[in-house]
């Protein structure tokens, strides 16, 4: 092999490499700061039982139940939870 491959080689390498580093730490940064999906939410209406012990925000995990218009829980019926052809 010729010297200047082997000297090309190296220094694509060595170039391959830092640049990679460099995107990767970019990436990982802008992948930190990513929102969360509820993060408007957290900032418009923070209710007490988002924050974890210490008064920090927990952006964990959320159930989100959505009711149809006009329910009214005092007229639950626990039968009627039932599946169909049951």
């Amino acid at each position: 092999m010729a010297p200047a491959t082997i000297i090309t080689s190296q220094i694509t390498l060595i170039l391959g490499v830092v640049i990679g580093w460099i995107a990767a730490e970019k990436f990982i940064a802008f992948m930190d700061k990513t929102r969360h999906h509820y993060e408007e939410l957290f900032e418009k209406n923070p209710h007490p039982e988002i924050f974890d012990d210490k008064g920090k925000l927990d952006r964990g995990e959320y159930t989100v139940i959505n009711f149809d218009a006009g329910y009214d829980p005092d007229e639950f019926d626990p039968d009627d939870i039932l599946e169909e052809g049951a």
